[in-house]
């Protein structure tokens, strides 16, 4: 489950059933995760770590993975005793001595979840249209310019440096296929974790995606709007849900830009 309360309702487990086996490595996207297990179980161990690749869960206990990637996780002796089961595993873990970069490189890569999710489409389909990427550049510019502000500057996840990802995502698409054909060659079934909620009629996690964006804005004494009106529409489709086609949310996201 994908939801804006998972830290907290791990952490309630965890302070009721699990005290005995200390260590917690929350997987969660976002950037906080971690900070909110450890304000509420200060006596345990908590690494926090990320999932970079995408899985999709088909069903019947099917899980896909649909891009590749190891575990990323904040270097922490802690991790020593299991780091060869995760290997053996197929999950090799790449342990880093900052995460944040790392979290932050991702999140603004995860800003596509509720545009996937509102789109009701494929990853490969959606990113293959301009009009959604050119939602996603917007978000993401918003994103860079606020990171800037607070001196936080993200990991380079991909070939390319992720300030310059906005100017790419917008090129038409016949330049797109050529200069970024790589960020099509996802599996066809691939699609986010935040359209799997929306479908399943749960809540998501908007509010440690876009809506850390808005919550840093805030600490800037800016605005994100953007990014907020993302976390509108898709607390929106939480209640009521709703395909967008790339123009209907383009033009939507151009009434706050």
């Amino acid at each position: 489950m994908a939801s804006d309360d998972l830290p907290e309702q791990i952490m309630r487990i965890s302070a009721d059933h699990l005290l005995s086996f200390g260590d917690h490595y929350p997987l969660q996207n976002g950037v906080r995760n971690g900070d909110v297990l450890r304000a509420g179980l200060p006596e345990q161990v908590v690494v926090p770590g990320m999932v970079p690749f995408n899985v999709v869960n088909r069903g019947g206990g099917v899980f896909h993975q649909g891009t590749e990637g190891a575990l990323d996780v904040q270097r922490d002796g802690a991790l020593a005793p299991y780091a060869e089961w995760f290997e053996r595993a197929g999950l090799p873990l790449t342990q880093h001595d900052e995460l944040l970069p790392v979290q932050w490189a991702k999140l603004l890569l995860n800003l596509n979840n509720p545009i996937n999710a509102l789109s009701n489409l494929p990853l490969r389909d959606e990113l293959s249209q301009r009009a959604y990427r050119r939602c996603l550049a917007a978000a993401q510019s918003e994103t860079l310019a606020l990171l800037d502000a607070a001196g936080i500057r993200p990991a380079r996840l991909l070939t390319l440096p992720m300030q310059r990802l906005p100017s790419v995502l917008r090129l038409p698409d016949f330049v797109f296929r050529r200069v970024a054909g790589a960020m099509l060659a996802i599996d066809p079934l691939a699609r986010t974790s935040m359209w799997e909620d929306l479908e399943a009629g749960r809540p998501t996690e908007i509010d440690y995606l876009n809506g850390e964006v808005v919550r840093l804005a805030a600490s800037l004494d800016r605005s994100a709007p953007v990014n907020q009106r993302l976390v509108e529409l898709i607390r929106a489709g939480e209640q009521s849900r709703r395909s967008w086609s790339g123009a209907e949310l383009l033009a939507e996201m151009r009434l706050v830009m």
